[in-house]
């Protein structure tokens, strides 16, 4: 009966360690991220909006499965699988990478537009942005 118990017990640890570990939308960031698309500025420059370290940002759409863009594109984003982005087509995914690994991530609503480059891994130096109508185009590099 002890053996059963420590096994249960490993087991639970172990399961409720990676839902620990799973990134959830940053509210703050969103709003911020939001209010920036709505204001009169043609032009979006997310690498000015956050204060967090970060290497690159990967935009997913509606209905994305996660871990098929996760081998696609050899990355760690074991930690957003959770995610509903999955089953949601009211969304867009903004992930923020450092080291190939998800480090924070941003529920955007897509009545700001749809982004143009997602399913994309883009520098940060890259993550400017025009507003178009219902559209959010990446500004070439």
């Amino acid at each position: 009966m002890k053996k059963l118990i420590g096994i249960e017990v490993i087991f639970l640890t172990l399961f409720s360690c990676q839902y620990l570990d799973t990134l959830h939308s940053d509210h703050t960031l969103t709003e911020k991220i939001e209010a920036e698309f709505n204001s009169d500025s043609e032009i979006i420059d997310l690498t000015e909006l956050n204060n967090f370290e970060w290497e690159a940002l990967l935009i997913l759409g509606p209905y994305s499965v996660i871990e098929n863009i996760e081998k696609e594109l050899n990355l760690d984003l074991e930690n957003i699988r959770e995610n509903g982005i999955e089953f949601s087509d009211s969304i867009n995914l903004l992930i923020f990478l450092k080291n190939g690994k998800s480090v924070k991530i941003s529920e955007v609503s897509r009545e700001i537009g749809d982004f143009t480059n997602m399913g994309e891994v883009i520098k940060k130096n890259g993550v400017k942005f025009v507003k178009t109508a219902n559209r959010v185009n990446k500004l070439a590099e």
